[in-house]
């Protein structure tokens, strides 16, 4: 019982690490980014590669296992929601580190479309948040 209970508890540690290093990337880009210099496009890149795909992966890692090592979880209704909004997070932050690396950042178009995969991407790690918070 005391491994269980140590086990589970190490995986909400590094699932609350990940989550704060991901919002904390996702407030950071976002911020850089409403400077509008271009030249900031490999530091953003960075960023992201660096910090918020790692932490985009063992973030909903940890919640799956959490979620083994404590099947109650499954039968909590805003959890499924939190876990698609999450999901969505995930490919809101791929999309905007795909235009990052595939698209001319100096097309405004482009830009736009950046910009708003990282608002919705952030919007749906605050509803998380949120969401966590009150429960």
């Amino acid at each position: 019982m005391l491994e269980s209970i140590t086990y589970y508890t190490t995986l909400r540690m590094l699932h609350l690490m990940g989550m704060a290093a991901w919002f904390g990337t996702a407030l950071t880009v976002s911020i850089i980014w409403s400077k509008q210099q271009t030249e900031d496009k490999e530091l953003l890149l960075d960023l992201i590669t660096k910090v918020e795909m790692p932490a985009s992966f063992f973030m909903p890692l940890t919640g799956v296992l959490m979620m083994i090592d404590q099947t109650h979880w499954l039968l909590v209704g805003w959890l499924h929601i939190k876990v698609l909004i999450g999901l969505s997070a995930v490919a809101f932050s791929h999309m905007s580190r795909a235009k990052l690396i595939h698209s001319d950042m100096n097309d405004s178009e482009i830009k736009a479309k950046f910009s708003f995969n990282r608002n919705l991407c952030l919007l749906m790690l605050t509803l998380v948040g949120i969401i966590v918070g009150y429960n």
